[in-house]
């Protein structure tokens, strides 16, 4: 619908046109465009080759234990680490953890995101290296 409102206000309805029928006709050109869009993304998917992992060697991360994550935790940097620990454990939100760190609101977010990051990087770079 944002797509037809978008169109609708770069080009007014046509002199003379039913503006019903009008953006009903947007309306359906719009989802065939997409409709068109999402299926040439599907078929550049299929077309790149699929890296097997086999069934029996389980998911990496299954073997994971409390403490290998909380021992990386531990090794983020500390902003980081306490905004995570604030929202992942204490379960805080954006506004209380802003208010009690005295920062900004848009900062938690980006620390959060940041030690994710990490956390994910420091983790498969054991699974890769072990």
């Amino acid at each position: 619908m944002q797509d037809v409102l978008e169109k609708t206000l770069r080009s007014p309805v046509p002199d003379g046109a039913n503006p019903r029928a009008w953006l009903a006709r947007v309306l359906h050109n719009q989802f065939i465009d997409k409709l068109r869009r999402s299926h040439a993304r599907r078929e550049d998917l299929v077309a790149e080759p699929v890296d097997p992992t086999p069934a029996e060697a389980g998911l990496w991360w299954e073997s994971l234990t409390e403490e290998a994550v909380r021992a990386k935790i531990a090794k983020l940097p500390d902003d980081q680490r306490a905004t995570f620990e604030m929202f992942t454990f204490a379960g805080k939100s954006y506004d209380e953890i802003a208010a009690s760190l005295g920062i900004a609101k848009t900062t938690v977010g980006t620390r959060i995101l940041r030690a994710r990051q990490k956390l994910r990087e420091m983790l498969t770079k054991e699974r890769d290296d072990g």
